[in-house]
């Protein structure tokens, strides 16, 4: 599709483009309005306002789901680099003289979020800071916390890392059961899985909800790494319990299966050291800015 438009006729609102960018990455109004903490009705306004303004449809709706069109897939990574540029100069105009070194723990299943994007823009924006990253289980980086070994964790709660008062949520959204669309696996006993190891709190969500229901279960795949997990699912080699919108966006044969027991809200949340320096302050700073969360 040719969009006509003038080159005055266009002007993109970062709060747009940034409840843009949920939409695409949850696949849902729903989840998207809790992650830029608006209504959903909110939200809708907002994408039918960004639609109006580049002059075509950014999101096919079907099967409950929103999927971006090609004019959406157009826009995504120019918003991507919009948003991160706006981030970056208020990051930097903010606290523009710190440097030295701030210790980042980050959950490996949170290295397929928007975290990378938004380290690289704070390393951007505080050129003499030196970002350290540390990727783990919640449960380790929690404990590597606590010793004063990080400076600040972004954390999957639960896998005992339960919250703490000074936690910030950054993001929630439902788990569910990723299945093959046609397989045969769903139906056999025991039901074979696909989850983290220990420590992952998404696999001791699924573990409780089939012990809770009497169902029996073997581990027939393990994989820190959600992708590995859903590609078991692909092959019909397991069921693995993922965040909705991972599910939503991957591509057939892999559906959500509502049958199985029902999982709980998984949550992001930044958590800082007690006694937290300038850099980490900064950085904290940005990453609440990045999801829409007051600092």
């Amino acid at each position: 599709m040719n969009l006509h438009l003038t080159s005055n006729s266009m002007r993109f609102d970062i709060d747009l483009l940034k409840t843009f960018i949920a939409v695409a990455d949850t696949g849902s109004v729903k989840l998207a309005s809790e992650r830029v903490a608006r209504s959903s009705a909110a939200v809708s306004m907002q994408m039918k306002k960004l639609e109006q303004l580049v002059g075509a449809p950014i999101f096919q709706r079907a099967a409950g789901t929103m999927r971006m069109s090609d004019v959406g897939e157009r826009l995504m990574p120019h918003a991507h680099r919009i948003v991160q540029a706006h981030d970056t100069a208020v990051a930097e105009l903010q606290s523009p003289n710190i440097e030295g070194l701030v210790r980042v723990g980050l959950c490996l299943e949170n290295s397929e979020t928007r975290m990378p994007e938004i380290l690289s823009g704070f390393s951007q924006a505080h050129a003499r800071v030196t970002v350290e990253i540390v990727s783990g289980d919640a449960q380790d980086l929690a404990l590597m916390l606590a010793n004063g070994e990080l400076d600040i964790a972004i954390l999957t709660t639960g896998g005992g890392a339960p919250l703490e008062e000074r936690d910030r949520l950054l993001f929630e959204q439902p788990l569910a059961w990723a299945v093959h669309k046609n397989g045969q696996c769903l139906k056999e006993r025991p039901l074979r899985l696909a989850v983290a190891p220990v420590g992952c709190p998404w696999r001791i969500a699924a573990l409780d909800a089939l012990k809770y229901a009497g169902i029996p279960y073997q581990i027939a795949y393990l994989s820190n790494v959600s992708e590995s997990q859903l590609a078991a699912v692909r092959a019909d080699l397991a069921v693995a319990a993922l965040p909705f919108s991972r599910i939503r966006n991957a591509n057939q044969p892999i559906c959500i299966n509502d049958e199985l027991p029902k999982l709980p809200y998984t949550q992001i949340v930044l958590r800082t050291a007690v006694n937290p320096n300038e850099n980490t302050k900064a950085l904290a700073a940005q990453v609440l800015s990045a999801f829409n969360r007051p600092a």
